[in-house]
């Protein structure tokens, strides 16, 4: 009996721990306020935030958003897999890490453990070369990468060992500010493209030979269009195709979802009150409005203020960052605009991680905070002082 009641106990206790679990996760959301609502527009239900709703201003746990989360040494031992610019564009498969910086250097590519591999295409006017990178399309299922240059008409295509393969011709000529994804077992490609006065698709698909097979039209959504637009926000978080415009006051717009059955965008998000530049991100349960600012002329100048806005309980707040398990703020700017895909990460120099550890208040994190944090630096202390690398922050958004 007494073997009977200890094991009772036992589960007990282990049914607890769960519930206990699942109330810490749903406590943060708990105490922010409610700061949006749906309602229902041309029939169509879309959460709609009311900025000056937005009073409570807190850190959010990294954890909340990611799992297996990881911290990488990018590989330095040789010139040509040093990255030379901080917060890069990114993009993973199961194995191998891609990354760009638009005309900084050419396409290199990484195994998933941070070691080199080889450079996808040349800078230069040649075959498979570019001169600026828009965006990348990986498809290791395939043994395809796809790049698409600034100011192009085609998407450049290689495999993962750098072999250059005939170009994709596109339906229209693109700028710069686009977004691809290719759909290899049925060969066709599907396109973003930055909204301005002669923008006749704002999505389209198309097969390989450039034919159209069906797109969204800009003029069935936005009317009067008098300026350009610098990129579509377009990031493959989900399942779903989202569109969100960027490079004029777009306050008030409204980010959409591609229906490609139905060929159409239909509204699901929208912020009130912001007359001025903002970005909109959709993770998988959550919208993070980052608004653009600036105290000065260079890049280092610029700077976003933060919000989040759970999509299940339409509580959120303003945030400075992402706390990680070590205590570290990830809040850069512009944090989500470089990573492509179901992935969070921020990738920068180890001398700037270095900083950000000198400013956390060590005195307050908590025991297993300390012992992360003690991790990192052991990272950061494997590379020699006059030695920069790159240090690579990676999670799993959860679903």
């Amino acid at each position: 009996m007494k073997k009977l009641l200890f094991f009772l106990s036992c589960i007990s206790a282990l049914f607890s721990c769960g519930e206990t679990t699942k109330q810490e996760v749903k406590s943060f959301w708990d105490q922010c306020d409610v700061i949006a609502k749906r309602e229902v527009i041309n029939g169509d239900t879309v959460i709609v935030c009311d900025s000056k709703l937005v009073k409570q201003k807190k850190n959010i746990p990294l954890d909340l958003l990611v799992d297996s989360f990881e911290i990488i040494k990018m590989d330095n031992k040789r010139e040509e897999a040093l990255i030379s610019k901080r917060f890069p564009n990114l993009y993973f498969t199961e194995n191998y890490i891609g990354v760009t910086a638009y005309s900084y250097f050419p396409m290199k590519l990484f195994s998933k453990d941070g070691t080199f591999v080889r450079h996808i295409g040349a800078r230069g006017q040649g075959p498979g070369e570019y001169a600026v990178i828009d965006a990348v399309y990986m498809d290791e299922k395939n043994d395809r990468i796809y790049i698409l240059p600034f100011s192009a008409d085609y998407v450049l295509v290689y495999d993962f060992k750098g072999n250059i393969y005939p170009r994709i011709k596109l339906a229209e000529s693109l700028l710069y500010g686009s977004t691809i994804k290719v759909y290899g077992e049925k060969k066709q490609v599907l396109v973003t493209k930055p909204i301005s006065p002669d923008t006749n698709y704002y999505v389209w698909i198309q097969d390989f030979e450039g034919n159209l097979i069906q797109g969204a039209k800009t003029s069935d959504y936005y009317k009067d269009v008098t300026s350009f637009s610098e990129s579509t926000i377009t990031h493959f978080r989900t399942d779903a195709i989202e569109l969100f415009r960027f490079g004029v006051l777009n306050g008030n717009e409204f980010l959409y979802h591609y229906d490609i059955e139905n060929n159409k965008l239909i509204p699901q998000f929208r912020i009130d009150g912001d007359e001025q530049y903002i970005f909109i991100h959709e993770l998988p349960n959550h919208f993070v409005v980052e608004k653009a600012q600036s105290t000065g002329t260079s890049d280092n100048d610029l700077f976003t203020e933060k919000l989040i806005v759970d999509k299940k309980t339409l509580r959120g707040c303003y945030f400075d960052g992402f706390e990680t398990a070590s205590g570290l703020i990830l809040g850069n700017y512009c944090i989500l605009n470089q990573v492509y895909g179901p992935n969070f990460a921020v990738l920068d120099f180890s001398s700037k991680v270095g900083e950000y550890i000198q400013k956390i208040k060590e005195e307050s994190l908590t025991s297993k905070q300390k012992q992360e944090l003690q991790k990192l630096k052991s990272i950061i202390a494997e590379n020699d002082a006059n030695d920069e690398c790159s240090i690579l922050f990676r999670g799993k958004f959860k679903n």
